[in-house]
């Protein structure tokens, strides 16, 4: 009687602990469906195709800030101080 109590004990234990594991499996495989969704690539990452977009990208800001220098290189620019916070001259 001993036994048998025991035994149904251990296996409502066993049914519970794999009831929350399909329960945690489950959750995870749909963690997943909103990176394929979101037209992530599932898999390995290509490193040689990232490190292409950086550079891509990196032309393009290089020629962005090159425009922007040689705007400001041949545009005169007028400064108007209009508010100066005192000077304070420290001596030794």
């Amino acid at each position: 009687m001993r036994r048998r109590r025991y035994a149904n004990t251990i296996l409502t234990l066993n049914a519970v602990a794999l009831g929350l594991l399909a329960t945690i499996l489950v959750a995870d495989r749909g963690a997943l469906a909103p990176a394929a969704v979101a037209g992530q690539p599932v898999g390995i990452p290509d490193a040689g195709s990232q490190r292409l977009e950086m550079i891509r990208e990196l032309r393009r800001l290089n020629a962005n800030v090159d425009s922007l220098r040689k705007l400001i290189e041949k545009t005169e620019f007028e400064v108007k101080v209009t508010s100066m916070p005192p000077v304070r001259i420290e001596s030794e």
